[in-house]
């Protein structure tokens, strides 16, 4: 396994691994090392199953389930498997969603910077996303190096915000684009409370973590604390601090939702087909209690 950097220290592509032949603990291990450093990395022509996807990923850890599945929902019926998330503009019949489709305004909230489940207790350690349809257009996946942008605050911004909570909510971001959440829904999360600054377990460096889930400060007036999360969110996102990654079918691409924040770009999704299958290692983040 070799990999090459696409920045000094932020982005890189994983060869010379077949994981459909070689998805074994000591290539998840080289990996991991190497994710220590990069943050995020592409492993390009894994044409792989759902269940080749699933064996691999676990090799990091406990994953998550999604909470739509076998609740009857429509969400997931494409997916056969409760360890997949559909990040894809398709029904259950691999057809484009209609403009009416209420899924349409909740994977909207993707085209927003965020972290994956930073509104679960544990947050998310890496996120898999392997690509089965892409368009022949745009759809790319922007990455922010949450690490970098911490290192390039003033001594006088990491002071102030050292020690700070803040309540990530998925009820938050997704009102931000308009869904409505059924009785139902509303009873399967609640809100939790993460440390604004993160060190990460493995490699010791420190990042930001912001991002749409964010609510607010815990102890700031809402507005306030809103007003220093969008500062710092942008701050982030800046462009030296991003890496913007264009899909090819058969990448699968792997980040580290402890140090870095990414989104969705647009593309012309009322007429081009994207299916891409996440799945998401449960993260180890300090909790805050409630």
């Amino acid at each position: 396994m070799k990999i090459k950097g696409f920045t000094e220290g932020f982005g890189g592509e994983i060869t010379d691994l077949d994981l459909a032949k070689e998805g074994t603990l000591e290539s998840a291990q080289a990996v991991q090392d190497a994710m220590d450093h990069f943050g995020v990395a592409v492993i390009r022509d894994q044409r792989i199953t759902d269940q080749q996807q699933i064996a691999f990923s676990r090799l990091f850890g406990q994953l998550e389930f999604s909470p739509h599945f076998g609740r009857g929902d429509k969400d997931l019926v494409r997916m056969k498997f409760p360890e997949l998330f559909d990040v894809s503009n398709l029904d259950e019949h691999d057809n484009i969603l209609p403009d009416t489709d209420r899924r349409r305004v909740y994977r909207a909230a993707n085209l927003m910077w965020h972290a994956d489940s930073t509104f679960q207790p544990h947050g998310a350690g890496y996120s898999l996303l392997s690509a089965r349809i892409v368009p022949a257009s745009g759809a790319d996946t922007q990455f922010a190096d949450m690490r970098a942008a911490y290192d390039a605050l003033s001594a006088s911004m990491r002071e102030r915000i050292e020690g700070m909570v803040v309540e990530h909510s998925t009820f938050y971001s997704r009102s931000l684009v308009g869904y409505q959440f059924t009785e139902e829904e509303l009873k399967r999360r609640t809100a939790t409370r993460q440390f604004l600054v993160q060190t990460h377990p493995r490699s010791g460096r420190r990042s930001l973590m912001v991002g749409s889930h964010a609510s607010h400060v815990v102890g700031l007036p809402v507005e306030e604390g809103r007003a220093l999360l969008k500062e710092l969110g942008e701050f982030a996102t800046q462009e030296r601090f991003v890496y913007t990654h264009k899909w090819r079918v058969g990448d699968l691409l792997l980040w580290d939702n402890r140090c870095t924040m990414h989104r969705a770009t647009p593309f012309d999704d009322t007429a081009e087909r994207r299916d891409l299958r996440r799945t998401t290692v449960v993260g180890d983040l300090p909790l805050v209690p409630a």
